[in-house]
């Protein structure tokens, strides 16, 4: 939902060319005077709409998003219950239909989507919610579902899925606030195994997410012990150190490293993750500002790797949890200015 207040009536989208020349700019043109080269050809303006996005990672991979203006959202805070369209949305449902065919592209390139019909039929049940996030003046995260079952279809051009509860490794998170991250970065999983016992860590997750002030917050629960390192504590409560780089090619073939390292007085957590290049993909969300910029999202969900944590004990560190880590959800973006 952006700026739903400004164009209560109609979704207003940032993207759609809006012709901005007057009849005074044309008189100027024909007459070859100096204003004439001032000229803006077109008028840029805050979007305003509610947005359902809906698509897959991996293989074929899409993003497919449906517009409403925010007079035609039902929303019912005391059941918590959106509906929007044909989709519908509740505490332990996901409900909806968004299709697009290449000719609504081609006439609606503002879409910022690809082509293709993506249905669902969902019910889902949060296990695990993290209570510290990060809370700024401007911004605000919550990972709502840390660790979410899901069951019920999901059919993508005409293909039907079905989401079985013991594959399901879901999360769930909630970001507002006047804007995005100038970096965006995410990580999480609750699929993890530890290499110590060998055991499948049933109870087990973590994520991070950035960038908050030039820090990310690092957050995990391992069998029931929280490790907490929000972004929004005090300068001097932890440290961290996080980057997202291309590795060159092996046998595998190209990847992307995702690492972060986050220390305080009593712990250090150590993750890092990688995911193959083939199967990442770019999304494309535009910014409440307007002004035509968009944040640009390389997104893949078949991440792998290794979380260690650590206790420090004075100036030694004593392993507690050393886990494998699959089915990652791996996001990194970064903010696109157009040309002026």
């Amino acid at each position: 939902m952006g700026n739903p207040g400004l164009s209560p009536l109609e979704p207003v989208l940032g993207f759609k060319t809006r012709v901005k020349i007057s009849p005074e700019d044309l008189q100027n043109v024909r007459a070859g005077t100096a204003s004439a080269q001032k000229i803006q050809s077109e008028a840029l303006v805050a979007p305003s709409y509610v947005v359902v996005r809906a698509g897959v990672l991996g293989a074929g991979a899409k993003q497919l998003c449906s517009y409403h203006a925010s007079k035609d959202v039902a929303i019912s805070a005391k059941d918590f219950e959106i509906e929007a369209g044909r989709c519908f949305f509740s505490r332990d449902k996901l409900i909806g239909v968004i299709s697009c065919s290449q000719n609504d592209l081609s006439v609606h390139p503002a879409y910022l989507c690809d082509a293709g019909t993506v249905s669902w039929e969902l019910r889902y049940e949060i296990q695990y919610d993290f209570p510290k996030g990060y809370c700024g003046r401007d911004r605000t995260w919550l990972a709502t579902g840390a660790r979410t079952v899901f069951s019920g279809t999901v059919k993508i051009d005409g293909k039907e899925y079905r989401v079985v509860p013991k594959k399901s490794f879901g999360y769930i998170d909630r970001n507002w606030g006047r804007t995005f991250p100038e970096s965006w970065v995410h990580f999480s999983s609750s699929c993890l195994t530890s290499l110590i016992s060998g055991m499948t860590l049933m109870h087990s997750n973590f994520a991070v997410q950035g960038v908050y002030d030039g820090r990310v917050s690092v957050l995990s629960d391992f069998e029931g012990k929280p490790v907490l390192l929000a972004a929004d504590a005090p300068k001097r409560a932890f440290e961290t150190i996080w980057d997202c780089v291309q590795m060159p090619a092996d046998q595998d073939g190209e990847k992307l490293h995702w690492s972060v390292s986050a220390t305080n007085k009593s712990v250090v957590v150590d993750v890092d993750v990688f995911c193959p290049t083939n199967q990442l993909y770019v999304r494309s969300w535009e910014l409440p500002e307007g002004g035509r910029r968009i944040l640009k999202i390389l997104c893949g969900g078949g991440g792998s790797g290794e979380i260690r944590i650590y206790r420090r004990i004075k100036r030694q560190l004593e392993l507690l949890e050393h886990a494998h880590i699959a089915n990652a959800l791996c996001e990194f973006g970064q903010i696109e200015v157009p040309e002026q």
